[in-house]
């Protein structure tokens, strides 16, 4: 524990690796087990440390304490994300999609985000538009350009995440996108795109 407080304080927090974060977070095993183990079982099970408070108590050596703490600092990492600064100008869709995998990517529900720009490419807005189960019924362009008119946008780029990672347009995903595209299209606002985001990648919804 003391090697890895001063590999932190030398090296910062991001040089350790996941296993070695959950000994910090964890402190100390018991008699039957050591932390070492605890932590080498839970990143083995769950290697994307995609687990529940439920999941970590099922683990031997892990009491209620310890496993709020990791869920704590889980849930202040993925805040810290979603609290990503939006670019200033659109540059290429890769950059936006990095910035919605920081925000949405790791998300468990699905999350409609819409960046809204002027005519020079200036983002100068972004908003969850929607949270739930994505389909073209479910989600109406009208808030989407509603929200573009208030603030005089020019252009709009949705983008939506598959927390699956499974990164294949839904036939309702492509309805979407029409019906948004169209929309646009009759309001004098230019539709950029729709992409799909994961936690590491993107694709654009082609229809």
């Amino acid at each position: 524990m003391i090697k890895l407080r001063e590999k932190i304080q030398t090296n910062g927090v991001t040089s350790l690796s996941n296993l070695e974060l959950l000994v910090v977070l964890l402190g100390n095993g018991n008699k039957h087990i050591n932390v070492a183990e605890i932590a080498h079982s839970i990143v083995t099970k769950y290697p994307n440390l995609d687990f529940s408070l439920q999941n970590l108590l099922d683990q031997q050596g892990i009491g209620l304490a310890q496993g709020c703490k990791i869920m704590a600092a889980t849930e202040l990492g993925s805040r810290k994300l979603e609290s990503d600064v939006m670019p200033q100008k659109f540059n290429s869709l890769s950059e936006i999609a990095k910035h919605a995998s920081n925000k949405i990517g790791f998300s468990k529900q699905e999350k409609l985000l819409a960046l809204f720009l002027d005519s020079d490419n200036n983002i100068i807005f972004e908003k969850i538009m929607f949270i739930g189960t994505m389909d073209s019924a479910t989600v109406h362009p009208r808030d989407i350009i509603r929200e573009a008119l208030s603030i005089s946008a020019t252009q709009v780029l949705i983008v939506h995440n598959h927390y699956s990672g499974r990164l294949i347009p839904s036939e309702n995903d492509k309805k979407l996108t029409q019906r948004i595209e169209e929309c646009c299209t009759i309001m004098g606002i230019k539709f950029i795109d729709h992409l799909i985001v994961s936690k590491n990648d993107f694709i654009k919804v082609n229809l």
